[in-house]
């Protein structure tokens, strides 16, 4: 399952991007909604990590982060979460207005 607005808990506001970067609307979501490419806020990083891993076991869940580092969850957390706005592919839309 992959985070959305709809499936949040919370939305809790948001913050602008700068190209490359898209900007997010900060959430928090159950852990049981979280996959490989969902952002999330461990701890006081104040930019979202990437997930890169989901594990779980005897009622854990470990989220493993773009770098590599891994942090472990009770299974019913709802944590820090972020969903990026969406991309827009392609150039501003265009009228095409004729005078003949």
């Amino acid at each position: 399952m992959c985070l959305t607005l709809r499936n949040a808990v919370a939305a809790i506001d948001h913050q602008d991007g700068r190209p490359p970067i898209p900007g997010y609307t900060r959430t928090r979501h159950h852990i049981g909604h979280l996959g490989p490419g969902d952002w999330w806020f461990p701890g006081a990083d104040p930019l979202p990590h990437t997930v890169t891993g989901v594990h779980r076991r005897d009622g854990r869940v470990v989220l493993t982060d773009q770098y590599g580092s891994s942090y472990s969850h009770p299974g019913d957390a709802v944590i820090s979460t972020a969903v990026p706005d969406p991309r827009i592919l392609g150039g501003a839309p265009t009228s095409a207005a004729r005078s003949t």
